[in-house]
């Protein structure tokens, strides 16, 4: 009976150990169970430095160890991917051209902010996953991109999207990777080459309008030399004459050449000769030499300073040309018994020079096309005062390499106004 009790005491007491040891365990792998649900709440929140506290050992511990490793990789790969990401939007944002990659359905995969701009989309829109069709509104540069759909051959053109713009746009297939018969889409690259066909245009325009420049006097002045190289027995005077001719296109020819020999000094900046010029001395050269030209038609030529001691950091010949061309325009273009100002001053940190005449003026249609090469308002006249059609031009390259600009004001039958405005800071 004894040993009956001993068993069924040892039976008890072997119960009562293994439920506590239960419990203990059960309660520890409950503690170690609400560790793993709420770190595993903050790596779905993205707080990737949450990790496992648990230093338990044999599976349990096996399993936190995985757990956390399993966390750093993923948190590894996590900030390479959003590297690489960043890397390519840093990339797509420094690139002047407008980017973007379309799915083989036309489906918006990528673009950078230039093609939004060029595109005009709004920048805080989701444009990803929009279709071309709806996102671009030009009926020329959509139709491009959508014949190219599933082309396997590159392809680059020139749009003339109105009469502001030009587009280049090239198109390239996306492959498959490491796969070269699948396509899933195409790149689209759109290049503003406005300024550059605008440029290229002025370039054309400008070798055929000093291709004429140069073949009419040179034409003038070897039809006369042939004339009296043939006619041995013309008269003194007729000679004379032919020889005045002669001489006068000469010299309109080497006016020409001076001008464009200017013209492209001042284009390329070859401004090494700069030093500290007084305006008003500048201004006296050239008024000295004009002002006889003034009185010959009997038009009044007349300045005013605001401060003599004003002073340009400059070539001093680029300052002598400003006054000289505009003076002289001014002389040339106002009938006898009227008058040219010439007004200098400082204002809200600028030199403004103003030369202002009483003559006949200009139309307000070619205002806008008076300062490009050989534009002329009449043409028969401006070759009769011996114009070349560059003196504009010229002024208005100084001025662009001084950092200021040139304006005028016009109206017809009462006469022009030219202001030239540069920064102070260029001045002395």
């Amino acid at each position: 009976m004894e040993e009956l009790m001993t068993i069924i005491f040892f039976i008890i007491l072997v119960s009562v150990i293994v439920a506590i040891l239960s419990i203990r365990y059960t309660l520890r792998l409950r503690r170690y169970l609400e560790e793993f649900i709420y770190v595993s709440k903050k790596i779905s929140n993205k707080e990737f430095h949450s990790r496992l506290n648990i230093s338990a050992k044999g599976e349990l511990g096996e399993l936190a160890k995985n757990f956390n490793e399993m966390i750093e990789i993923m948190d590894s790969t996590i900030s390479e991917v959003e590297y690489s990401h960043l890397q390519m939007t840093s990339i797509l944002k420094s690139i002047s051209h407008g980017i973007l990659a379309i799915d083989i359905d036309g489906n918006i995969m990528l673009i950078n902010e230039e093609a939004k701009r060029m595109l005009k989309c709004n920048s805080e829109k989701q444009i990803e996953g929009l279709n071309v069709n709806v996102l671009i509104n030009e009926e020329k540069l959509l139709k491009e991109i959508v014949s190219f759909k599933g082309s396997k051959q590159n392809k680059s053109k020139e749009l003339k999207i109105n009469d502001d713009l030009v587009y280049k746009i090239s198109l390239d297939p996306i492959y498959l990777q490491d796969v070269k018969n699948i396509i899933i889409g195409s790149i689209v690259n759109i290049e503003d080459i406005t300024e550059k066909v605008r440029l290229e245009n002025m370039r054309s325009d400008f070798v055929a309008n000093v291709s004429h420049e140069l073949k009419t006097p040179l034409t003038s002045i070897s039809g006369f030399v042939e004339t009296l190289k043939l006619n041995e027995d013309i008269d003194p005077q007729t000679r004379n004459r032919f020889l005045g001719i002669i001489e006068s296109e000469s010299n309109r020819l080497k006016r020409l050449i001076e001008d464009i020999l200017l013209l492209s000094f001042i284009e390329n900046q070859e401004n090494s000769l700069v030093d500290s010029v007084n305006i008003y001395e500048v201004f006296i050269e050239i008024f000295d030499m004009t002002s006889y030209i003034a009185k010959s038609k009997n038009i009044k030529l007349t300045y005013e300073f605001s401060d003599k001691s004003i002073k340009v950091c400059s070539n001093r010949d680029y300052i002598k040309q400003i006054f000289l061309n505009l003076i002289d325009n001014a002389i040339k273009y106002t009938p006898e018994n009227k008058e040219v100002h010439v007004h200098v001053s400082s204002l809200n940190g600028n030199i403004c020079i103003s030369v202002k005449d009483t003559g006949v003026g200009i139309p307000e249609e070619d205002i806008e096309r008076i300062f490009e090469r050989f534009y002329r308002v009449d043409k028969a006249r401006s070759r009769d005062v011996g114009g070349t059609g560059l003196g504009l031009a010229i002024i208005k390259h100084i001025v662009k390499s001084l950092g200021g600009n040139i304006s005028v004001k016009s109206e017809l039958g009462k006469g022009s106004e030219f202001i030239v405005i540069i920064p102070q800071k260029n001045f002395l």
